[in-house]
């Protein structure tokens, strides 16, 4: 069945009642990095990152000033663009590439800031999806909880003196083995079978073509 074309004024009272909406400009720019399943598009006052399963909106400023987010994106965009010729891999622009070319250029400055940001991208991705009902999914929430809490309570405490990288992540350590010792200990994972390997290798495949028709379907929506 033919899907109905809205008219204007159904498109008009959407966006009003929209809870986010991001519009394109003329110097809107966006990237699909196909092996990390990531597209970032830029815009002069917004910044989206997202994935097959999640997607961010940063504004370009906050009350301190530009946003980072935003400003790390946008350099992002522009470097890829600059070597968009190099960095394609099978049809597809790839991120792990443009490592690899801004890592032989002579001067370092646009490979730190991609690299940068890739470690930045995997913190807001991964931890989002560790809820859940299983013993290891609720296990994670508590694992990156208590992480958190060991990290901020180094960072509020009293500073009498300076303090190295190194003495951080001890002081960090030796907050979480406190709440590693009051844990009753508990099998995470259990040992798998041949099938249930075989049958993890079967959803991979599965995602893998999910995680396609998503990408397919955001590069349609681009086009429109």
């Amino acid at each position: 069945m033919e899907k109905k074309k809205q008219t204007r004024k159904q498109i008009e009272r959407k966006i009003e009642n929209a809870i986010v909406f991001v519009p394109k400009d003329k110097d809107t720019k966006s990237i699909w990095f196909g092996d990390k399943g990531l597209r970032i598009t830029i815009t002069d006052t917004n910044a989206v990152i997202e994935t097959g399963f999640h997607r961010h909106v940063f504004e370009n400023y906050t009350n301190s000033g530009v946003s980072r987010p935003w400003l790390y994106a946008k350099r992002v965009v522009e470097i890829a663009n600059d070597y968009l010729d190099e960095i394609v891999v099978d049809g597809e622009c790839s991120y792990n590439k443009l490592i690899d070319v801004l890592k032989e250029a002579d001067e370092k400055e646009e490979y730190y800031i991609a690299m940068y940001f890739s470690w930045y991208v995997y913190n807001i991705t991964m931890p989002l999806y560790e809820i859940g009902e299983s013993r290891s999914e609720s296990f994670f929430v508590y694992e990156s909880y208590i992480h958190n809490i060991a990290r901020n309570a180094v960072m509020l405490q009293e500073k009498t003196e300076d303090m190295t990288n190194k003495q951080f992540l001890k002081a960090m350590f030796d907050n979480m083995n406190e709440y590693v010792e009051t844990l009753e200990e508990d099998v995470l994972f259990e040992k798998q079978t041949d099938e249930e390997i075989m049958q993890e290798n079967i959803e991979a495949i599965q995602e893998q073509e999910f995680e396609q028709t998503l990408k397919e379907q955001a590069e349609d929506g681009n086009k429109d």
